[in-house]
Protein backbone atom coordinates (compact mmCIF):
# COMPACT_ATOMS: atom_id res chain seq x y z
CA UNK A 1 0.00 0.00 0.00
CA UNK A 2 2.79 2.37 0.90
CA UNK A 3 4.51 1.22 -2.63
CA UNK A 4 1.13 2.48 -4.33
CA UNK A 5 1.01 5.47 -2.64
CA UNK A 6 4.35 6.64 -3.33
CA UNK A 7 3.64 6.25 -7.11
CA UNK A 8 0.66 8.13 -6.79
CA UNK A 9 2.38 10.87 -5.13
CA UNK A 10 5.37 11.35 -7.21
CA UNK A 11 4.82 15.16 -6.94
CA UNK A 12 8.02 17.41 -5.87
CA UNK A 13 6.94 19.86 -2.99
CA UNK A 14 5.63 23.10 -4.48
CA UNK A 15 4.15 20.99 -7.29
CA UNK A 16 6.53 22.24 -10.04
CA UNK A 17 9.12 20.58 -12.05
CA UNK A 18 12.35 21.70 -13.48
CA UNK A 19 14.54 19.46 -15.79
CA UNK A 20 17.45 20.60 -14.00
CA UNK A 21 16.40 20.21 -9.92
CA UNK A 22 16.42 17.27 -8.38
CA UNK A 23 13.43 15.52 -6.42
CA UNK A 24 13.39 13.43 -2.99
CA UNK A 25 11.00 11.05 -2.62
CA UNK A 26 10.11 9.48 0.27
CA UNK A 27 9.52 5.76 1.16
CA UNK A 28 7.19 5.05 3.19
CA UNK A 29 5.70 8.25 1.56
CA UNK A 30 5.06 10.27 4.90
CA UNK A 31 6.63 13.79 6.03
CA UNK A 32 6.11 12.36 9.67
CA UNK A 33 6.98 9.10 11.54
CA UNK A 34 6.86 8.02 15.07
CA UNK A 35 10.46 8.08 16.57
CA UNK A 36 12.08 4.38 16.41
CA UNK A 37 10.72 4.04 12.89
CA UNK A 38 12.56 3.67 9.49
CA UNK A 39 12.45 6.46 6.59
CA UNK A 40 14.19 6.08 3.46
CA UNK A 41 15.02 9.24 0.95
CA UNK A 42 15.12 8.90 -2.53
CA UNK A 43 16.95 11.66 -5.10
CA UNK A 44 16.39 11.83 -8.28
CA UNK A 45 18.15 13.86 -10.80
CA UNK A 46 20.43 14.20 -14.19
CA UNK A 47 24.17 12.55 -13.39
CA UNK A 48 27.26 12.28 -14.83
CA UNK A 49 27.80 8.88 -16.91
CA UNK A 50 28.52 6.55 -14.51
CA UNK A 51 28.29 8.97 -11.42
CA UNK A 52 25.85 7.94 -9.21
CA UNK A 53 27.54 10.39 -6.20
CA UNK A 54 24.44 12.64 -4.74
CA UNK A 55 25.10 15.14 -1.62
CA UNK A 56 23.04 15.23 0.70
CA UNK A 57 22.03 18.45 3.10
CA UNK A 58 20.28 18.74 6.54
CA UNK A 59 19.53 22.50 7.97
CA UNK A 60 21.53 23.43 5.05
CA UNK A 61 24.40 21.31 6.42
CA UNK A 62 26.49 18.53 3.75
CA UNK A 63 25.56 15.21 5.52
CA UNK A 64 27.09 12.54 3.21
CA UNK A 65 28.16 12.27 -0.31
CA UNK A 66 27.12 8.99 -1.36
CA UNK A 67 24.49 6.89 -3.40
CA UNK A 68 21.17 7.99 -4.36
CA UNK A 69 19.51 6.98 -1.39
CA UNK A 70 19.52 7.95 2.48
CA UNK A 71 18.50 5.68 4.67
CA UNK A 72 17.08 6.53 8.36
CA UNK A 73 17.14 3.53 10.67
CA UNK A 74 15.42 4.08 13.99
CA UNK A 75 14.81 7.65 13.70
CA UNK A 76 15.39 9.85 16.70
CA UNK A 77 14.23 13.55 17.30
CA UNK A 78 17.84 14.91 15.57
CA UNK A 79 16.82 13.48 12.09
CA UNK A 80 13.98 15.82 12.32
CA UNK A 81 14.73 19.10 9.92
CA UNK A 82 15.14 20.25 6.60
CA UNK A 83 15.87 17.83 3.72
CA UNK A 84 18.07 18.62 -0.01
CA UNK A 85 19.90 16.75 -2.10
CA UNK A 86 21.93 17.38 -5.19
CA UNK A 87 23.23 15.31 -8.40
CA UNK A 88 26.03 15.82 -10.51
CA UNK A 89 24.13 17.50 -13.15
CA UNK A 90 21.47 18.89 -10.94
CA UNK A 91 20.79 22.03 -8.42
CA UNK A 92 19.40 21.59 -5.18
CA UNK A 93 16.17 20.36 -4.73
CA UNK A 94 12.84 22.07 -2.91
CA UNK A 95 13.39 21.10 1.01
CA UNK A 96 11.65 18.10 2.42
CA UNK A 97 10.23 18.78 6.36
CA UNK A 98 11.16 15.35 8.07
CA UNK A 99 9.45 15.55 11.76
CA UNK A 100 10.03 12.75 14.07
CA UNK A 101 7.24 12.71 16.60
CA UNK A 102 6.72 10.89 20.01
CA UNK A 103 2.63 9.83 20.54
CA UNK A 104 -0.26 7.76 20.49
CA UNK A 105 -1.72 8.94 17.29
CA UNK A 106 -0.10 10.48 14.11
CA UNK A 107 -1.53 11.81 11.44
CA UNK A 108 0.60 11.48 8.38
CA UNK A 109 0.46 13.54 5.42
CA UNK A 110 2.26 13.23 2.23
CA UNK A 111 3.11 16.97 2.02
CA UNK A 112 1.93 19.56 3.54
CA UNK A 113 1.78 22.11 0.41
CA UNK A 114 -0.18 21.07 -2.94
CA UNK A 115 -1.14 22.37 -5.89
CA UNK A 116 -5.19 22.13 -6.67
CA UNK A 117 -5.58 19.37 -8.79
CA UNK A 118 -2.65 16.75 -6.66
CA UNK A 119 -4.05 14.07 -4.90
CA UNK A 120 -3.83 14.38 -0.94
CA UNK A 121 -3.10 11.24 0.86
CA UNK A 122 -4.26 11.12 4.97
CA UNK A 123 -2.91 8.05 7.34
CA UNK A 124 -4.33 7.94 11.00
CA UNK A 125 -1.38 5.93 12.17
CA UNK A 126 -0.88 4.14 15.56
CA UNK A 127 2.33 4.18 18.04
CA UNK A 128 4.32 0.85 17.59
CA UNK A 129 1.88 0.07 14.35
CA UNK A 130 -0.75 -0.31 17.14
CA UNK A 131 -4.07 -1.20 15.87
CA UNK A 132 -6.71 1.33 15.61
CA UNK A 133 -10.35 1.50 14.53
CA UNK A 134 -13.40 3.66 14.28
CA UNK A 135 -10.88 6.34 12.84
CA UNK A 136 -12.60 9.73 11.86
CA UNK A 137 -10.67 12.18 9.94
CA UNK A 138 -11.20 16.34 10.82
CA UNK A 139 -10.94 19.44 8.69
CA UNK A 140 -10.71 22.49 10.46
CA UNK A 141 -12.91 20.87 13.69
CA UNK A 142 -15.42 19.15 10.92
CA UNK A 143 -15.21 15.65 10.82
CA UNK A 144 -15.61 14.64 7.30
CA UNK A 145 -14.48 10.81 6.81
CA UNK A 146 -15.21 7.75 9.00
CA UNK A 147 -13.86 4.12 8.62
CA UNK A 148 -14.12 1.26 11.17
CA UNK A 149 -10.83 -0.23 10.08
CA UNK A 150 -9.37 1.87 7.04
CA UNK A 151 -6.71 3.68 8.53
CA UNK A 152 -5.94 5.63 4.94
CA UNK A 153 -8.24 8.22 2.78
CA UNK A 154 -6.78 9.50 0.16
CA UNK A 155 -8.28 12.89 -1.79
CA UNK A 156 -7.81 12.38 -5.34
CA UNK A 157 -8.32 16.33 -6.69
CA UNK A 158 -7.78 18.62 -4.15
CA UNK A 159 -9.13 22.07 -5.12
CA UNK A 160 -8.90 25.47 -2.66
CA UNK A 161 -11.64 24.48 -0.09
CA UNK A 162 -9.21 21.70 0.89
CA UNK A 163 -7.07 23.86 2.68
CA UNK A 164 -6.81 24.03 6.57
CA UNK A 165 -6.31 22.21 9.76
CA UNK A 166 -6.68 17.99 9.91
CA UNK A 167 -6.41 15.90 12.72
CA UNK A 168 -7.80 12.01 13.25
CA UNK A 169 -9.10 10.12 15.82
CA UNK A 170 -9.06 6.92 16.64
CA UNK A 171 -9.83 3.65 19.19
CA UNK A 172 -7.59 1.67 20.73
CA UNK A 173 -7.48 0.96 24.33
CA UNK A 174 -9.05 4.42 24.65
CA UNK A 175 -10.79 7.03 22.16
CA UNK A 176 -6.98 8.84 20.87
CA UNK A 177 -6.50 11.93 19.24
CA UNK A 178 -3.76 13.41 16.92
CA UNK A 179 -2.47 16.83 16.73
CA UNK A 180 -3.16 18.70 13.83
CA UNK A 181 -1.74 19.21 10.91
CA UNK A 182 -2.05 22.35 8.22
CA UNK A 183 -2.20 21.71 4.88
CA UNK A 184 -2.28 24.75 1.90
CA UNK A 185 -3.66 23.94 -1.68
CA UNK A 186 -2.29 26.41 -4.41
CA UNK A 187 -3.91 27.92 -6.51
CA UNK A 188 -3.40 26.60 -10.06
CA UNK A 189 -4.89 29.53 -12.01
CA UNK A 190 -7.92 31.63 -11.40
CA UNK A 191 -11.17 31.04 -13.00
CA UNK A 192 -11.63 32.87 -16.43
CA UNK A 193 -13.22 35.67 -17.54
CA UNK A 194 -15.19 35.68 -20.71
CA UNK A 195 -14.63 39.14 -22.94
CA UNK A 196 -15.72 40.59 -26.24
CA UNK A 197 -13.49 42.33 -29.21
CA UNK A 198 -16.53 44.68 -29.45
CA UNK A 199 -18.75 46.24 -26.67
CA UNK A 200 -22.10 45.15 -26.88
CA UNK A 201 -25.39 45.35 -28.25
CA UNK A 202 -23.72 44.40 -31.90
CA UNK A 203 -25.34 44.65 -35.08
CA UNK A 204 -26.08 42.23 -37.55
CA UNK A 205 -22.88 41.63 -39.62
CA UNK A 206 -20.32 42.90 -36.85
CA UNK A 207 -16.84 40.34 -36.64
CA UNK A 208 -16.57 39.70 -33.26
CA UNK A 209 -13.99 37.54 -30.85
CA UNK A 210 -14.75 35.59 -27.80
CA UNK A 211 -11.05 35.34 -25.60
CA UNK A 212 -11.44 33.26 -22.23
CA UNK A 213 -9.06 34.80 -20.41
CA UNK A 214 -6.77 33.39 -17.38
CA UNK A 215 -3.28 33.11 -16.13
CA UNK A 216 -1.53 30.12 -14.59
CA UNK A 217 -0.16 31.35 -11.42
CA UNK A 218 2.89 28.67 -10.96
CA UNK A 219 5.14 28.00 -13.78
CA UNK A 220 4.63 24.18 -14.58
CA UNK A 221 6.34 23.17 -18.19
CA UNK A 222 4.36 20.06 -18.30
CA UNK A 223 1.08 21.84 -18.30
CA UNK A 224 -1.18 22.47 -21.09
CA UNK A 225 -4.64 24.44 -20.43
CA UNK A 226 -7.79 23.78 -23.03
CA UNK A 227 -10.54 25.92 -23.44
CA UNK A 228 -13.90 25.12 -24.41
CA UNK A 229 -17.02 28.01 -24.98
CA UNK A 230 -20.81 27.53 -25.09
CA UNK A 231 -23.95 29.95 -25.40
CA UNK A 232 -26.47 28.57 -22.99
CA UNK A 233 -26.14 24.39 -23.02
CA UNK A 234 -24.95 24.36 -26.58
CA UNK A 235 -21.31 23.45 -27.42
CA UNK A 236 -19.30 25.99 -29.70
CA UNK A 237 -15.73 25.34 -29.30
CA UNK A 238 -14.51 22.20 -27.31
CA UNK A 239 -11.00 21.14 -25.64
CA UNK A 240 -8.62 23.67 -27.39
CA UNK A 241 -5.21 24.62 -26.83
CA UNK A 242 -6.20 28.00 -28.25
CA UNK A 243 -8.01 30.57 -26.01
CA UNK A 244 -9.99 32.74 -28.46
CA UNK A 245 -13.28 32.05 -30.54
CA UNK A 246 -14.13 33.87 -33.32
CA UNK A 247 -17.85 34.09 -34.83
CA UNK A 248 -17.26 35.58 -38.70
CA UNK A 249 -20.38 37.34 -38.93
CA UNK A 250 -22.76 37.78 -36.02
CA UNK A 251 -26.40 36.84 -36.37
CA UNK A 252 -29.66 38.20 -34.48
CA UNK A 253 -30.11 34.39 -33.84
CA UNK A 254 -26.42 34.67 -31.82
CA UNK A 255 -27.88 36.53 -28.84
CA UNK A 256 -27.81 34.63 -25.52
CA UNK A 257 -25.74 33.89 -22.69
CA UNK A 258 -22.30 32.71 -23.89
CA UNK A 259 -19.66 31.79 -21.31
CA UNK A 260 -15.96 29.48 -21.06
CA UNK A 261 -14.22 27.04 -19.57
CA UNK A 262 -10.86 26.34 -18.58
CA UNK A 263 -9.49 23.04 -17.72
CA UNK A 264 -6.21 20.76 -17.41
CA UNK A 265 -5.21 17.95 -19.82
CA UNK A 266 -6.32 15.82 -17.66
CA UNK A 267 -9.33 17.26 -16.11
CA UNK A 268 -8.53 17.43 -12.70
CA UNK A 269 -8.69 21.36 -12.36
CA UNK A 270 -11.83 22.55 -13.94
CA UNK A 271 -13.32 26.46 -13.95
CA UNK A 272 -16.17 28.21 -15.61
CA UNK A 273 -16.44 32.03 -15.92
CA UNK A 274 -18.84 33.85 -15.43
CA UNK A 275 -22.14 34.49 -18.14
CA UNK A 276 -21.67 37.13 -20.89
CA UNK A 277 -25.00 38.49 -22.22
CA UNK A 278 -24.34 38.94 -25.79
CA UNK A 279 -26.88 41.04 -27.91
CA UNK A 280 -27.16 41.40 -31.40
CA UNK A 281 -29.35 44.12 -33.28
CA UNK A 282 -30.59 43.14 -36.91
CA UNK A 283 -30.38 45.81 -39.63
CA UNK A 284 -32.93 48.18 -40.48
CA UNK A 285 -35.05 47.78 -44.18
CA UNK A 286 -34.81 51.11 -46.46
CA UNK A 287 -38.79 51.49 -46.32
CA UNK A 288 -38.73 51.20 -42.35
CA UNK A 289 -36.02 53.74 -42.31
CA UNK A 290 -37.95 56.47 -44.51
CA UNK A 291 -41.28 55.94 -42.67
CA UNK A 292 -39.22 56.66 -39.71
CA UNK A 293 -37.92 60.01 -40.72
CA UNK A 294 -40.94 61.24 -42.87
CA UNK A 295 -42.70 60.71 -39.67
CA UNK A 296 -40.39 62.39 -37.14
CA UNK A 297 -40.46 65.05 -39.76
CA UNK A 298 -44.23 65.72 -39.66
CA UNK A 299 -44.19 65.46 -36.05
CA UNK A 300 -41.69 68.58 -35.78
CA UNK A 301 -43.67 70.44 -38.65
CA UNK A 302 -46.68 70.47 -36.59
CA UNK A 303 -44.98 71.35 -33.69
CA UNK A 304 -43.46 74.45 -35.04
CA UNK A 305 -46.70 75.67 -36.54
CA UNK A 306 -48.51 75.23 -33.17
CA UNK A 307 -45.48 77.41 -31.68
CA UNK A 308 -45.54 80.13 -34.35
CA UNK A 309 -49.69 80.20 -34.15
CA UNK A 310 -49.08 80.55 -29.82
CA UNK A 311 -46.72 83.05 -30.63
CA UNK A 312 -49.25 85.13 -32.50
CA UNK A 313 -52.02 84.50 -30.19
CA UNK A 314 -49.98 85.33 -27.60
CA UNK A 315 -49.00 88.95 -29.14
CA UNK A 316 -52.64 89.43 -29.74
CA UNK A 317 -54.17 89.19 -26.70
CA UNK A 318 -51.62 91.87 -25.21
CA UNK A 319 -52.43 93.95 -27.51
CA UNK A 320 -55.96 93.64 -26.58
CA UNK A 321 -55.30 93.68 -23.17
CA UNK A 322 -53.37 96.97 -23.49
CA UNK A 323 -56.50 98.57 -26.17
CA UNK A 324 -59.08 97.41 -23.07
CA UNK A 325 -56.90 98.87 -20.30
CA UNK A 326 -57.12 102.54 -22.80
CA UNK A 327 -60.69 102.30 -23.19
CA UNK A 328 -62.52 104.56 -20.65
CA UNK A 329 -65.68 102.75 -19.71
CA UNK A 330 -69.29 104.99 -18.93
CA UNK A 331 -70.12 102.67 -15.97
CA UNK A 332 -69.19 100.43 -13.23
CA UNK A 333 -71.00 97.80 -14.50
CA UNK A 334 -69.42 97.60 -17.91
CA UNK A 335 -66.03 97.76 -16.94
CA UNK A 336 -66.93 94.40 -14.91
CA UNK A 337 -68.33 93.23 -18.09
CA UNK A 338 -65.71 94.19 -20.54
CA UNK A 339 -63.00 92.91 -17.86
CA UNK A 340 -65.36 89.56 -17.11
CA UNK A 341 -65.30 89.16 -21.46
CA UNK A 342 -61.41 89.67 -21.89
CA UNK A 343 -61.09 86.73 -18.99
CA UNK A 344 -63.15 84.69 -20.67
CA UNK A 345 -61.29 85.08 -24.45
CA UNK A 346 -57.61 85.22 -22.78
CA UNK A 347 -59.01 81.70 -20.71
CA UNK A 348 -60.18 80.56 -24.23
CA UNK A 349 -57.27 81.15 -26.35
CA UNK A 350 -54.66 79.81 -23.47
CA UNK A 351 -56.43 76.40 -23.73
CA UNK A 352 -55.83 76.52 -27.69
CA UNK A 353 -52.15 77.14 -27.21
CA UNK A 354 -52.39 73.92 -24.58
CA UNK A 355 -54.16 71.35 -26.80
Amino acid sequence: MWLLTALLLWVPVGGQVDPTKAVITLQPPWVSVFQEENVTLWCEGPRLPEDSSTRWFLNGTTIQTLTPRYRITAATVSDSGEYRCQTGLSVPSDPIQLEIHRDWLLLQISNRVFIEGDPLALRCHGWKNKLVYNIVFYQNGKAFKFSPQDSEFTILTTNLSHNGIYHCSGMGWHRYTSAGVSITIKELFPAPVLRASLSFPLLEGNLVNLSCETKLLLQRPDLQLYFSFYVGSKTLMSRNTSSEYQRLTAKREDSGLYWCEATTEDGNVIKRSSELELQVLGLQSPTSVWFHVLFYLAVGVIFLVDTIFCTIIHKELQRQKKWNLEISLGSGHEKKVTSYLQKEIQSEEELKCQQ
